[in-house]
């Protein structure tokens, strides 16, 4: 009965894919525009580049906070 049950199964699955396949190529695919960026000062891009540094500092320490708590109950010294 398992084995008819499958074989039924799969053999729906198979059907329905030449008809998914079918439905995607008539949607018509917009393309993205380019996004215009904008021209940053040297102030602005002093500013981005520090504060992209902090966040990913924050997230180092946090990450070496967490592994120190987990190997502090693994590893007591050598």
């Amino acid at each position: 009965m398992r084995a008819l049950a499958v074989a039924i199964t799969l053999s729906l699955l198979a059907i329905s894919q030449p008809t998914h396949a079918k439905e995607e190529t008539k949607v018509p695919r917009q393309v993205p525009s380019a996004p215009t960026s904008k021209v940053h000062t040297a102030e602005e891009s002093a500013a981005l580049v520090k504060a992209a540094r902090e966040k990913e500092e924050a997230r180092q320490r946090a990450w070496d906070q967490k592994t120190k708590n987990i190997t502090r109950g693994i590893c007591s010294g050598c």
